[in-house]
C-alpha cells in the first residue's frame, strides 16, 4: 500500500483519479465532481491487487481546498473510494493522512445525494450535517426579464436600464470574462452581482441588495436588469444559460430565483468533521 500526497497531479495521476470517478458513478449514472482544477492538496491510495497489469490500483483519492470566510478558514474534502473496494479500511488511512493538514481548521464534506455507504463514512467520522445548497439553472431563453422591452444606454456611457425600471446598471471588467455590474437608482448605489462566463454559459453570484432597501422589489428589478443585458448580448455575447448557487436556509432567494425562472438542477449537503 502507498499514500501520495502531493499539490500538483501528474497527467497520468489525473488520469488514474478519473477512471476511479467513472467507478464511482452514483446510481443516475452521473460521474462525481472532483476539484481537479480547485484543489489545493491531493491524495492517493494505491493498494497491490493481482487483476491489474501494474500490480497496483488507486484505491482512494481525497482533495482538499482551502478557503477563508469572515477570518475564518475552513476546507473541504472531496473524497472517494473505488466500489469494490469500500469496507477495507482504505478511506480511514487516506484520513488519517490528510487529517494532519486540517488541525487548525474546519473541515465540510461536500455531498450530493449521499448513498449509505457515503452516509455510513460520514457517520464513522461523527460528520454531522450542516446546511443545503442547490445549484439553479436557468436557460436564458425562458428568462422571466422585462421581456421586448428596450434596452438602452442612457446618457451616461456605459450605463444601461429599461424603460420601466427603477434601476439603471453599470459593469466593469474585474478579470478575463468576469464582469461586476453594479445597480443604481438613481445617483444612489443600491446593490451588485458577478458574472464569470465560461462558453455559452454564465456563473452568477455575490448578488446583494443594501440591507436598508431589501423587500422593496429592488432585488426582482436588479436581477430582470440583469436577465435583460445578457439577452441582449452584454457584457458579453453568445450566454444561454445561467446556473448560480443558493444556501437551502436562503428562501427569500430561492422564491425569487424561482420567480425568474430558474430550476434546481443539483443538491449539495455539506457535512462538518
Amino acid at each position: 500500500m502507498d499514500i501520495i500526497r502531493t499539490n500538483l497531479l501528474s497527467a497520468g495521476q489525473a488520469d488514474e483519479i478519473k477512471e476511479l470517478l467513472n467507478e464511482c458513478r452514483d446510481s443516475k449514472g452521473q460521474t462525481p465532481f472532483f476539484p481537479f482544477e480547485d484543489g489545493d492538496l491531493f491524495y492517493l491510495l494505491f493498494t497491490e491487487t493481482d487483476n491489474n497489469a501494474a500490480g497496483r490500483i488507486l484505491a482512494c483519492a481525497a482533495a482538499l481546498s482551502f478557503f477563508e470566510e469572515s477570518g475564518a478558514p475552513y476546507a473541504e474534502c472531496s473524497a472517494f473510494t473505488r466500489s469494490d473496494l469500500r469496507r477495507k479500511g482504505y478511506f480511514s488511512l487516506l484520513f488519517d493522512e490528510l487529517s494532519q493538514d486540517i488541525e487548525k481548521v474546519d473541515l465540510y464534506f461536500p455531498v450530493t445525494d449521499p448513498e449509505p455507504g457515503t452516509l455510513a463514512a460520514l457517520a464513522s467520522l461523527e460528520a454531522i450535517r450542516d446546511r443545503d445548497e442547490y445549484r439553479m439553472e436557468l436557460e436564458l431563453e425562458c428568462a422571466k426579464a422585462f421581456s421586448g422591452a428596450p434596452f438602452q444606454e442612457t446618457s451616461a456611457p456605459g450605463t444601461w436600464k429599461v424603460p420601466g425600471s427603477r434601476l439603471h446598471t453599470q459593469w466593469e471588467e474585474t478579470e478575463h470574462d468576469s464582469f461586476l455590474l453594479s445597480f443604481y437608482q438613481e445617483e444612489k448605489a443600491v446593490g451588485n452581482c458577478c458574472l464569470s462566463f465560461f462558453g455559452d454559459s454564465a456563473c452568477f453570484y455575490s448578488f446583494e441588495i443594501k440591507e436598508e432597501l431589501r423587500g422593496l422589489g429592488l432585488g426582482w428589478e436588479a436581477l430582470s436588469l440583469t436577465l435583460s443585458l445578457l439577452l441582449k448580448g452584454l457584457p458579453r455575447p453568445g450566454c444561454r444559460r445561467l446556473s448560480l448557487h443558493v444556501s437551502g436556509l436562503n428562501t427569500p432567494a430561492i422564491s425569487l430565483y424561482r420567480k425568474a425562472g430558474f430550476h434546481i438542477k443539483e443538491s449539495l449537503s455539506y457535512y462538518l468533521y
